[in-house]
C-alpha cells in the first residue's frame, strides 16, 4: 500500500469484551482513494424496472441500512475523485433466472471504493455475484460497500468472491434489510489478499424473514483476516443461519466476531451459528468471539465450533493409499473450498476460482 493518510475503525463488536484482548474493533490505516473502479458486468435478463419501482429504489433511505463493518465504510477515506453508487433495481414479482455478475479488476497501485445498492421489490427473485480480482503483483486496495433492501417476500442471493493477489488489501462491507417473509442468502469466499476485512449485518425487521450466511476463507503466509457477522432479529419468528468455514496455514491470523442479537419483541426467533476451522501447521493465530445478545425470552440461539488439525487417522489412511501428508492436506483444503465454490451459480466465476487456485499451487 501507499502512504496512509488516516485511520478508520471497523468491525466493532456489538457488546464489548475485555479491552486487553484487543478484539472489540479493528483500526485500519487508509490511503487516499483514487475513486471508483470501472465495473465489468453481465446483467441478467429481468426486464426494465418500472418507473414506480425505480422511483422507490431511488427514494429508499440507504443510510438507515447499517453494515457489518460499520459507518466508517460510508466514507472510508479522503479523495479528490468522486466515487460511484451503482443502483440495481429488481422489479416486483420479477424472477431473474441468470445471475447479475459484477467483475472488479484491480491494477497495481490502485485504491478504489465502490458502492452497490440492491433494491429487490416485493416477491422478486435475484442472484448477484461480485468477483474481485487483480493483477498478479503489486499493492492495491479493494473497498466495496453493498447494501441490500429485500421487500416483502423477496428472495435474494448475494455472492462475494475475492481472488486478489498476496499484496492486496480488501474491505468488503455488506448491510441487509429484510421485510416480511423476505429471505437473503450471502455466500462469501475470501481467498487472496495480504489483509482482508469483511463484515455483514442482517437486519431482520419483517416477521418470518430469514438470513443465511455461508462464509469461507483461506489464510496463508502472514495473511490477516478480520470478520464481523451480525444477525439482528427484530421481527417475530425470524431465522438466521451463519456457517463460517476456513483453513489457516503458516503464520496467518484470523479474527471472527459472530453475533446473534435478539431484540425485544422478536418472539419465536431462532438463530444458529457454526464455525469450522482447519489448522495446518503450528504458527497460525485463530481467534473467535461468539456472542448471543438476548432481550427476549421466547427465542432460540445456538453457537457451535469445530476447530482443529487434520485427523491423524485420515493422514494414516491417505498414506496407506500412497498419498503423502502434504498432498492429503492440499486435497482436503481444496475440498473445503470447493464445497463453497460449487454453490456459486456461474460457471465463469467458478472457473475463475479454479484458475486462481491452480496459479497459487493450492
Amino acid at each position: 500500500m501507499t502512504k496512509q493518510n488516516q485511520t478508520i475503525t471497523v468491525n466493532r463488536l456489538p457488546a464489548k469484551t475485555w479491552n486487553w484482548l484487543k478484539m472489540n474493533e479493528t483500526v485500519i490505516g487508509m490511503p487516499r482513494i483514487d475513486g471508483s473502479i470501472a465495473i465489468k458486468q453481465r446483467v441478467a435478463e429481468a426486464g426494465q424496472a418500472e418507473a414506480e419501482q425505480l422511483r422507490m429504489a431511488q427514494q429508499t433511505d440507504w443510510d438507515k441500512i447499517t453494515t457489518g463493518m460499520g459507518e466508517a465504510m460510508d466514507q472510508p477515506s479522503e479523495t479528490d475523485a468522486a466515487w460511484d453508487t451503482e443502483l440495481l433495481t429488481i422489479p416486483e414479482n420479477a424472477d431473474c433466472g441468470e445471475p447479475y455478475v459484477y467483475r472488479f479488476a484491480y491494477r497495481s497501485g490502485q485504491h478504489a471504493y465502490n458502492r452497490l445498492h440492491i433494491y429487490a421489490g416485493a416477491h422478486s427473485r435475484a442472484k448477484i455475484i461480485l468477483l474481485c480480482e487483480s493483477e498478479e503483483t503489486g499493492g492495491m486496495m479493494s473497498a466495496i460497500q453493498t447494501k441490500v433492501y429485500a421487500g416483502e417476500g423477496a428472495k435474494v442471493e448475494l455472492y462475494v468472491v475475492q481472488t486478489m493477489n498476496a499484496e492486496a488489501v480488501c474491505l468488503h462491507d455488506v448491510g441487509v434489510s429484510c421485510e416480511k417473509d423476505a429471505a437473503v442468502k450471502e455466500v462469501q469466499l475470501e481467498l487472496g489478499g495480504a489483509e482482508v476485512y469483511t463484515g455483514t449485518l442482517f437486519e431482520l425487521s419483517g416477521e418470518e424473514s430469514t438470513a443465511e450466511l455461508v462464509s469461507g476463507y483461506l489464510g496463508t503466509g502472514r495473511q490477516k483476516i478480520d470478520m464481523n457477522y451480525v444477525a439482528r432479529h427484530r421481527g417475530k419468528k425470524t431465522k438466521c443461519n451463519m456457517q463460517i468455514s476456513g483453513i489457516l496455514k503458516n503464520e496467518a491470523k484470523k479474527l471472527l466476531r459472530g453475533t446473534i442479537d435478539f431484540v425485544h419483541g422478536c418472539v419465536g426467533a431462532k438463530g444458529d451459528e457454526k464455525e469450522d476451522v482447519l489448522l495446518v501447521g503450528d504458527n497460525m493465530v485463530n481467534q473467535t468471539i461468539p456472542l448471543i445478545l438476548c432481550a427476549e425470552e421466547d427465542v432460540e440461539g445456538n453457537h457451535g465450533a469445530s476447530i482443529g488439525k487434520l485427523d491423524e487417522n485420515v493422514l494414516f489412511y491417505a498414506a496407506t493409499r500412497g498419498i503423502p501428508p502434504e498432498e492429503a492436506q492440499r486435497l482436503l483444503t481444496l475440498a473445503k473450498i470447493e464445497a463453497i465454490n460449487s454453490q456459486i451459480p456461474s460457471e465463469e466465476v467458478r472457473g475463475a476460482v479454479d484458475t486462481y487456485l491452480k496459479e497459487q499451487c493450492i
